[in-house]
């Protein structure tokens, strides 16, 4: 080959690789800006949280303690996110059908399930229900626990524990709660085991208001439903208090005396209200609307009203929070077994 003739190839074929290679730079730098815009479009979509609706799915159905929280809730957070906070009840299985539901929600920080303990009993005696409360959901928060309030229909007449009992020795008796599995049904089963002699059929119901309205209405005749709920109707007799089950009066029912004073102090326990979201909730989004769930419950027009309607006035972080889930299901697993309730 000639010298003209190999230096015409060596320059095509630099000509070529420089050609190739400023196609190579061209498309990596398209690519990467690309990937820029994306991610910038990512960040922007995180910073605009929220940019619709937020739905709360509350377990249980209107009218009970978890329902009045999540309407204030709402009603608190929608002018603080600038968006629609709405409530949805999806009652059933003491909290599991909720709480299924939103396991399974896309974890984008727009639907968070409102429940109580009630979830967690209820997981231990389905173990097939097909919801694990530590791996399916993300506990974000917890807020005014409830008291467990005992109450007896209107035409049993008595008018404290010690009475009431007396009565369930000489005749058998119906008590209704929320639900199987709920955190009433389990402490009053509880109660029910430390009386030799005594025997009571439960009467399960959907709900803390539908108890209470079997209980009015004489359908059964002793309750064991969470306090909130309650107050309005006990303070119009319409019900009769017996015992709460916190171990100082309630301030929303000063006149009813605790299950402690009444000489059953192991009788104590509340129902907590916890706020969830599917397990891979982003954390920038689950932290930040912890923090708002935080700061609603701290507002004081907040704590007056909840303190009136009978909620205790506490809270729990989520960190804590969940340290303090996995505890429970542990002392939840022991009472299930020890007052003998079965499994499925």
């Amino acid at each position: 080959m000639h010298s003209s003739s190999r230096r015409e190839c060596h320059s095509g074929a630099t000509a070529a690789l420089r050609f190739a290679w400023g196609r190579t730079i061209g498309v990596l730098a398209v690519v990467g800006l690309v990937a820029l815009c994306a991610g910038s479009s990512i960040a922007q979509a995180q910073g605009a949280y929220p940019s619709r609706p937020i739905r709360l799915v509350v377990s249980f159905p209107p009218g009970g303690g978890l329902d009045i929280i999540a309407r204030l809730f709402a009603d608190k957070m929608t002018p603080m996110l600038g968006q629609p906070v709405v409530v949805e009840n999806r009652a059933g299985a003491a909290g599991a059908v909720a709480g299924k539901q939103v396991a399974s929600a896309e974890p984008d920080g727009y639907t968070v399930l409102v429940a109580s303990n009630s979830m967690i009993i209820n997981q231990i005696m389905n173990p097939k229900s097909g919801l694990d409360t530590e791996r399916d959901l993300y506990a974000v928060a917890s807020v005014a626990p409830q008291a467990i309030i005992i109450v007896t229909a209107p035409d049993l007449k008595v008018s404290s524990l010690k009475e009431l009992i007396d009565v369930a020795r000489t005749r058998s008796l119906n008590f209704g709660t929320p639900g199987p599995g709920s955190i009433p049904h389990l402490l009053f089963e509880q109660f029910l085991s430390t009386l030799p002699g005594v025997k009571m059929t439960h009467v399960p119901f959907q709900g803390a208001g539908p108890a209470l309205t079997g209980i009015m209405t004489n359908q059964v005749e002793v309750g064991s439903v969470t306090l909130p709920p309650s107050v309005g109707l006990v303070s119009a007799n319409k019900v009769r208090g017996i015992a709460v089950t916190t171990a100082a009066r309630s301030k929303a029912l000063p006149q009813i005396p605790t299950t402690t004073e009444a000489g059953f102090p192991a009788v104590v326990g509340t129902a907590w209200c916890a706020f969830f979201m599917p397990a891979k909730t982003p954390q920038a989004i689950a932290d930040r609307l912890g923090a708002v769930f935080l700061q609603v419950a701290a507002m004081p027009d907040v704590q007056e009203r909840l303190g009136k309607l009978g909620f205790e006035p506490t809270t729990t972080p989520g960190e804590q929070f969940r340290r303090e889930l996995a505890q429970e299901i542990k002392t939840w697993t022991t009472v299930v077994e020890k007052v003998g309730l079965k499994r499925q």
